[in-house]
């Protein structure tokens, strides 16, 4: 009865299946190490690998066929599926399926892999759990020619792609044992965690700057083990934006790639969020906080009409980036455009005046509260 009950509620194949990977991983690659030590060419095909299959999530199954932040050729599609496909994540039509609807139902019982039901199950205990097998809202990924063949030889492909090649590279410099450690088994483990981490600690850790009624959080520490993807509140504020990190200086390697391949025309129609919408989302979001404290004993009126002046002369300066903006998307003309940069220009700054003012209303109030 207990048997039937664990395998009605939990995939037992892929349960044992990833507990035998973290466990050869954990317990019989150090004592490999041991006993064989390393040579040069193990740590190279780890790392290559990892970086082939770390990307094809970022850059594949997320943020291009997840979100469609960007749009490519169908042999770029063929390249993202191969590479995403060493990362043992399941079929884009899976992969999307749930992540679609994590953003749609985020922090619901309907999320998939919401963090609200614990953080074991966000990071990986939700997979174990049987599903209905049913994916819904991927009906623009069904005809892609490079799905369509992932879907049928998915399990083949994975294996080869993630184990096979692997071994057989090790072969070449006499370590086919090594070469099935550290790039087939070690290498999906790490890759496996880190895409992970973005369900788990990147919706426990960090800060909400641009939505505080979402789990989501930035954490730039986590955006160095995961190509980018630790700005996490930004991104679900803002899924539809091809990058995560939008300050220059944001480590972001999968923006990096994909901006770097549209100066070739080898990526295109490259979609990113308005700065303007940036600053109302990041004001909004200040005012939440601020109006969380308003219960604060000196929180009086005459603050409270100073934060509403703040905010209102914000927005009304939004408002007017937008207009002054559209006209200068449209206009050719260096001369006006040179006109309508100046005026953006000063409407970001007057945003960065009202941004920082109620920054440091927020901040006394914290202190004093």
């Amino acid at each position: 009865m207990f048997k039937n009950q664990f395998s009605d509620r939990y995939d037992v194949p892929i349960l044992f299946s990833l507990l035998l990977l973290n466990l050869l991983t954990v317990i019989y690659f150090p004592y490999y190490i041991y006993n064989n030590g390393i040579v040069w060419q193990e740590p190279i095909i780890f790392i290559v690998g990892w970086m082939f299959a770390g990307m094809g999530i970022t850059v594949g199954y997320h943020r291009y066929f997840s979100h469609k932040t960007f749009r490519t050729h169908s042999i770029v599609e063929w390249i993202l599926m191969f590479c995403g496909t060493m990362g043992l994540q399941n079929k884009i039509i899976n992969w999307c399926s749930d992540h679609r609807r994590h953003h749609k139902k985020l922090d619901t019982l309907d999320d998939p892999y919401s963090i609200k039901e614990g953080f074991f199950h966000a990071h990986i205990g939700w997979i174990f759990k049987k599903g209905d097998g049913k994916t819904k809202g991927i009906s623009d990924l069904t005809k892609k020619s490079a799905v369509k063949f992932q879907t049928k030889y998915y399990w083949p492909l994975a294996m080869v792609l993630c184990f096979v090649v692997p071994f057989l590279i090790g072969l070449t410099f006499g370590r086919p044992l090594g070469g099935l450690l550290w790039g087939g088994i070690v290498r999906v483990v790490v890759v496996h965690h880190f895409t992970f981490f973005i369900n788990s600690f990147c919706h426990y850790i960090g800060d909400r700057k641009y939505d505080i009624n979402t789990t989501a959080r930035d954490s730039w520490y986590m955006a160095f083990f995961t190509f980018g993807e630790g700005y996490h509140n930004y991104h679900h504020k803002f899924q539809w934006d091809y990058r995560n990190g939008i300050k220059w200086y944001n480590f972001d390697p999968s923006k990096w790639l994909i901006k770097f391949l549209s100066y070739f025309k080898i990526t295109y129609n490259l979609r990113r969020v308005s700065n303007s919408e940036i600053f109302r989302a990041r004001i909004e979001t200040i005012n939440e906080r601020i109006s969380a404290l308003s219960e604060s004993a000196y929180f009086d009126k005459f603050l409270n009409k100073k934060i509403i002046k703040i905010t209102n002369k914000a927005f009304r300066n939004i408002e007017s980036w937008q207009v002054v903006e559209e006209k200068y998307n449209k206009l050719k003309d260096a001369g006006k455009n040179r006109f309508y940069k100046k005026r953006i220009q000063f409407f970001e700054l007057e945003l960065k005046k009202s941004l920082s003012s109620l920054i440091l209303i927020l901040m006394n109030l914290k202190n004093i509260t």
